[in-house]
């Protein structure tokens, strides 16, 4: 009985253990289930989580490409890629211009730097991201990331921002938005970064763009108002200029120019790595040196009293001095010295007690001098007379100035007279043709040694509008050796480096490579069909590629360059010689190559146009300019320049002399004294000139003058006391609301400006222009940008248009010329490996650029466009960039 219920007691402790076992068993199985169940969540959060990034990556790249696509075409992206237009900003601070040191709060960040405050694309008329981007501060980009120049978001322009959005996306927003667009400086190498902007160093392409797309959990808008982030991706993209060839001038060989029939060339430098044989002589602006033209700053400043006293030669021995000037023409007043200050036995300056008036600028001497003035009892110019030394002594010799100074004669080659008065009130039937040569330039017949470089130097007592012995021709100009010797050299077009840009271009508009099939036909990218190069290089035939990059490949494909006249016969393509049945003419319009045109072809040429030419609006060249620097004037202590540079209102004083700005930067510099953005320019007729003498002289191979009755000179800025003196009242500066070039103040005077001259454009190229300004009332007007019409049409110069200096010509500095239309069958540059040789009549506008000798007859008109040396050539549909790098890997998310 015992053994019985021990059984049973067994049994009972088995069954406890059993369920302890099992609840185990269930708890494993359930935490086991759970842990399946968490597992399934996270890998459901992860896959989420990769849909937001990538949904948000895709966003922020299309919008960056978007972007790429405001800098190839501002004018297009305006209209139908949602791109902001342009705007100015009356003071920093205000939109669209945040304030100094807050980027961020407005569009547009004022970039300060050393020397200058600003910011982008500043001036009235300019679209944002448009060409030229380089050259002025304004037209480039200097930001960092954190202080990027352009900043788009919901709280810089949410406007802007909504329309992009809409653009990119249409109305659908729920895969995420783009919240944020920055623009700001390219990678820069060996800069110094300065208030967040960069100065100095190389720059590696035109700009970076950064956009940022983010996806939200609540359906707040804008996105700045949004909280819950669930997503966000950024894309980095930097983009660089299309590095289309830069030439140097309308034609160029890399070999020799020999010119037969009536070949003309316009608007600048024909040159040769070669001889040269020219076919054409116009009357031009001339030519100093190789370098610089005459210098015209002498005389660009009207006046007609005494500025100052130079001592050019301090003699020795003084004890005390006596000093005269020669005696005013009649009508003037006469100046009178003060008692020369002597300072260890050396005249060290000489004080002006009376300054006169009527007085002309310092010439050399003529053998006759004009009219009014006879030697002796009156001089040319007003002589300064210093008493001799006592005996041992040497003499002392000074020169007075007139009415300048800034830019003062001094007597060096060049410095030595009034050029200004050469140049002005006269035509020129091309101011800026020239001609170059490395090796003889036959202008002046054969020579066997390069003595004369200048084949006719310049002379004062030369007539300046005169074609005869003109001093624009140049030769043997194989190294730098100023002032006469200036090489000229021939630009790097390298074959492998355009071959690979359009054949791995395939899917971008506007870069073309073109295989050759043996036979002198050629396939796009190597797909048929094959057509012959002259349908394939018409922009607007039936093929209708538009502007582009044009690559047509050597017979066999291969490089042709760097290999001897024998190895290049077989591989360079066959000859490309068209006349007006290729151009496909129906009695119009119907060819134009327009953009890069490369081939390889052993010899290129045309036999006419016919009526095949197209119209294109082409820009005069700009200006000439002396990049000298102009003085800079202070508006108040400290303003523009620190003390003791500004110490107070006048000249701003650098080591005892005029503080200068912007000599040698290569462009155009001025002084915006009143913040509108321009430049602001007032003439006056010279007769208006305080004790003016009867006539404004030039002297050329005889004495002649400009009557002052119709002779209008810049009414440049002075200082309150020589102002008065040439003026009548010290200068006061054009009201910047009401101003508009044609409405001064009887005291406002120029803007402080480097020395310019003034044309007058024509209505045709073939037309003489006119160097001299205008009354301002009664300026010429001649646009210089065209409408955004299809076809774009130069504006039309009436009302308050003409009064824009951004859009016509007019007395102001003119950067682009007056447009008129020219038949031709180019619109940009074109470049052939073989050589050049012609007859008929067509005509180019750009630059034609021949690895080979240029030969030919006929009557081929070749125009250069100025803008391909500005950096400004932009034809419409051109590709202006192309992607450098790309960053996508920068996301964050919940």
């Amino acid at each position: 009985m015992k053994r019985q219920r021990r059984s049973i007691r067994n049994r009972r402790d088995n069954r406890g253990s059993a369920l302890l076992v099992s609840l185990m068993v269930i708890v494993g199985l359930s935490l086991l289930g759970l842990g399946f169940v968490a597992i399934s969540e996270t890998e459901t959060a992860i896959a989420k989580n990769q849909q937001n990034a990538l949904q948000t990556q895709a966003i922020a790249e299309s919008g960056a490409k978007v972007v790429v696509e405001w800098f190839q075409d501002p004018a297009w992206a305006i209209t139908n890629a949602a791109m902001p237009a342009n705007a100015t900003c009356a003071s920093y601070g205000t939109t669209p211009c945040s304030p100094n040191g807050t980027p961020g709060v407005f569009m547009k960040t004022v970039r300060t730097v050393t020397g200058y405050t600003g910011v982008y694309k500043a001036l009235t008329g300019t679209r944002l991201l448009d060409k030229p981007y380089r050259g002025q501060y304004y037209d480039r980009l200097f930001g960092n990331e954190d202080n990027a120049d352009i900043i788009i978001n919901g709280k810089t322009n949410s406007t802007a921002l909504a329309a992009f959005n809409t653009a990119v996306l249409g109305s659908d927003l729920s895969p995420g938005e783009i919240s944020e667009i920055r623009i700001y400086a390219p990678p820069i190498v060996g800069g110094t970064l300065t208030n967040g902007f960069w100065e100095g160093g190389q720059r590696y392409g035109v700009a970076t763009i950064k956009v940022t797309a983010q996806q939200y959990a609540d359906a707040n808008r804008p996105p700045s108002a949004s909280t819950k982030i669930r997503a966000s991706h950024s894309v980095r993209m930097v983009v660089g200029e299309v590095p289309v060839p830069i030439p140097g001038g309308p034609i160029q060989s890399n070999t020799a120019i020999s010119f037969g029939g009536d070949f003309m060339v316009h608007w600048g430098n024909e040159t040769s790595t070669g001889t040269l044989t020219n076919k054409r002589n116009p009357s031009s602006i001339p030519w100093a040196n190789a370098y610089e033209r005459p210098h015209f700053e002498h005389g660009f400043e009207p006046g007609t009293s005494l500025a100052s006293i130079a001592i050019t030669d301090p003699g020795s021995g003084y004890l005390a001095a006596t000093a005269s000037i020669g005696l005013a023409p009649a009508g003037g007043t006469s100046a009178v010295l003060g008692v020369p200050v002597v300072t260890g036995g050396k005249i060290s300056s000489i004080p002006i007690t009376t300054y006169g008036s009527g007085y002309m600028k310092v010439p050399p001497l003529p053998a006759a001098p004009p009219a009014g003035y006879t030697s002796g009892t009156v001089t040319w110019g007003p002589v300064v007379t210093i008493s001799a030394p006592p005996a041992g002594g040497t003499q002392a010799t000074a020169v007075a100035y007139v009415g300048a100074e800034v830019w003062p004669i001094t007597g060096a080659l060049y410095e030595d007279a009034n050029y200004f008065n050469e140049l002005v009130e006269k035509d020129y039937e091309d101011p800026w043709f020239g001609s170059r040569a490395v090796g003889d330039n036959m202008a002046d017949g054969a020579t066997t040694s390069p003595n004369n470089p200048q084949c006719y130097a310049y002379a004062f007592t030369n007539t300046e509008d005169s074609a005869s012995n003109a001093s624009y021709f140049f030769q043997w100009q194989s190294i730098n050796a100023y002032s006469k010797r200036k090489v000229v050299t021939f630009p790097s077009i390298k074959y492998d480096f355009w071959k690979k840009i359009t054949s791995n271009a395939r899917g971008y508009k506007g870069l073309y490579y073109f295989k050759n099939n043996g036979a002198n036909l050629y396939l796009k990218f190597g797909a048929t069909p094959a057509l012959s190069m002259v349908k394939w290089a018409n922009s607007i035939g039936t093929q209708n590629l538009g502007p582009g990059v044009f690559f047509f490949d050597s017979k066999t494909n291969v490089n042709p360059q760097g290999l001897s006249t024998a190895a290049r016969v077989p591989i360079l393509a066959g000859a490309e010689s068209w006349n007006s049945t290729d151009y496909n003419s129906s009695g119009g319009p119907s060819f134009l190559m327009q953009g890069f045109v490369y081939m390889n072809a052993s010899t290129y040429g045309t036999q006419g146009m016919g009526s095949s030419a197209t119209t294109v609006q082409a820009n005069f060249p700009g200006e000439p300019y002396r990049d000298i620097g102009y003085p800079v004037w202070c508006t108040a202590a400290g303003a523009p320049l620190l003390s003791p540079k500004c110490a107070a209102v006048g000249w701003s004083t650098c080591t005892g002399a005029i503080c200068n700005a912007g000599a040698g930067d290569g462009i155009f510099s001025s002084q915006d004294l009143n913040g509108n953005g321009k430049f602001d320019v007032v003439t006056v007729k010279a007769s208006t000139l305080t004790g003016a003498r009867t006539n404004y002289y030039s002297y050329d191979s005889a004495a002649s003058a400009h009557a002052n009755a119709s002779t209008y000179v810049v009414k440049t800025w002075k200082s309150d006391a020589q102002a008065t003196r040439d003026y009548g009242a010290p200068c006061t500066i054009p009201d910047a609301a009401t101003f508009d070039g044609t409405n001064p103040a009887a005291t406002d005077c120029t803007e402080p400006s480097e020395p310019y001259l003034n044309i007058v454009y024509p209505t045709s190229g073939g037309s003489s222009c006119h160097v001299g300004w205008e009354a301002p009332a009664s300026q010429t007007y001649r646009p210089k940008i065209l409408t955004s019409a299809t076809p774009p049409a130069p504006i039309v110069c009436s009302g308050a248009t003409a009064k824009d200096p951004d859009q016509c010509t007019s007395n102001a500095f003119d950067l682009d010329g007056g447009i008129v239309p020219l038949d031709v069958i180019l619109s940009g540059v074109l470049y052939n490996e073989g050589d050049y040789d012609s007859t008929g009549n067509a005509s180019y506008f750009g630059s034609l650029l021949v690895n080979g000798t240029v030969s030919g007859t006929g009557t081929p008109d070749i125009w250069f466009d100025e803008k391909l040396l500005k950096g400004s050539w932009a034809p419409p549909g051109m590709p202006r960039v192309m992607v450098f790098s790309v960053q996508t890997d920068e996301e964050s998310g919940s």
